[in-house]
């Protein structure tokens, strides 16, 4: 009963330095935030506001002065087809006027011989007066006709004047609203730059807050490995003390030392993680050492083998190989360590064993029925509380 006490304490010991190695991680479902922060983000949002008010502002006179230059241009063609209009009614009034003066340089020439000639070829007097009445007739239309094409003319020489007022107008009237429709764009511009600033400000306030609270939060979890290592490793020597009789501990490997100067851990095998890879969906074989099945150890020993390093048989052997280090140093893991599970937490009663693959998973061979596969390391440790530390080969 003492044995079975022990290991719980161990494991609640463990999941303490569980629960302390997350809370250092960064939180990934909400941003921290401060007064300070609040208040930049409610700035911003205001900016924001004012940003997106003048880029419909900058829209409309966008769409005035589209509107204005369509407008000038249809004027532009009106005038353009207005002047070829004035050039047929010139050419019109030229030809009628040389019309009226050949017939008056006719008349010149030949006299009243001809309207003598006209009314002596009367044969009554009712045909004297209709021959007068028809050469009245002629007269009159002549000069009718020059009238008319005169008075289009200048029907045509009128529309073009006012056309051409009409274009002045819109040219300025264009040239206002191009000039309103670069302040607010330029308005625009400064107002976007001024908004990016405040989120660059965000950024910066969120990212030191982040960084002060996983300060904290390591330190907390340092603090708290600490202790739970040192009541773990108290409850472990109280448990194996407690039964050094049985035959499960008779061949345990002994308590592992750690060495405080990192350098002497030496460097990580990332190429085992990019060999181990390569066997993921391996099945589980009780036993198996071959790419045919793989139990925990087997998968590591033929692993390091492929890289040529030389490792024992079982987990619990593999535990005495390399540099060791201790359940609260998880932030020592590199690529290439072996990560070891023991029961109950017990360093002595190592049963599993992985390959640590990095960002917080691991490769390994898991139990019967499930294949080679990656995990995560501190979901395990969560569950089960039963890491006991990892070593370097």
């Amino acid at each position: 009963m003492r044995i079975v006490s022990g290991t719980w304490v161990v494991r609640i010991l463990l999941l303490t330095v569980a629960a302390a190695f997350l809370a250092a991680a960064p939180s990934v479902s909400a941003a921290p935030s401060t007064p300070e922060i609040e208040a930049t983000r409610a700035k911003a949002e205001a900016a924001r506001a004012e940003m997106e008010e003048l880029a419909a502002v900058a829209e409309v006179r966008h769409e005035e002065y589209m509107q204005l230059e369509e407008a000038l241009s249809q004027t532009r063609r009106e005038i353009a087809e207005t002047r070829e209009a004035l050039e047929i009614a010139s050419q019109d009034l030229l030809s009628a006027e040389e019309a009226l003066a050949e017939r008056a340089s006719g008349i010149y020439r030949n006299g009243n011989v001809e309207m003598i000639e006209v009314l002596l070829g009367t044969t009554s007097f009712e045909d004297f007066l209709t021959r007068i009445e028809w050469l009245r007739r002629i007269n009159r239309n002549d000069a009718i006709l020059v009238m008319s094409v005169r008075e289009a003319k200048q029907q045509v020489e009128e529309k073009e004047r006012a056309l051409e007022r009409r274009e002045q107008e819109q040219s300025i009237l264009r040239h206002e609203a191009k000039v309103k429709k670069a302040e607010v764009e330029r308005a625009l511009l400064r107002q976007e730059r001024y908004v990016e600033s405040i989120d660059a400000e965000v950024a910066r306030l969120v990212a030191e807050e982040e960084e002060r609270l996983r300060r904290e939060a390591e330190e907390r979890a340092r603090r708290a490995a600490e202790e739970a290592a040192r009541r773990a490793a108290e409850a472990a020597a109280r448990s194996a003390a407690a039964d050094t009789s049985s035959s499960s501990r008779l061949a345990a490997p002994g308590p592992r030392s750690f060495d405080s100067n990192h350098d002497r851990l030496g460097q990580g095998r990332p190429e085992a993680v990019t060999v181990g890879m390569r066997y993921i969906g391996v099945p589980y074989v009780w036993g198996g050492s071959t790419p045919d099945g793989f139990d925990c150890s087997g998968l590591v020993q033929y692993v390091y083998r492929e890289i040529g390093i030389s490792l024992p048989r079982t987990s619990r052997m593999q535990f005495t190989v390399g540099s060791y280090i201790p359940p609260d140093r998880m932030d020592l893991l590199l690529p290439g360590d072996l990560v070891f599970f023991g029961y109950g937490g017990d360093s002595s009663q190592v049963h599993h064993v992985g390959i640590y693959v990095g960002g917080s998973d691991y490769l390994h061979a898991p139990r019967r029925g499930e294949p080679v596969q990656v995990n995560s390391l501190t979901d395990r440790i969560a569950r089960r509380g039963d890491y006991v530390g990892a070593t370097r080969p």
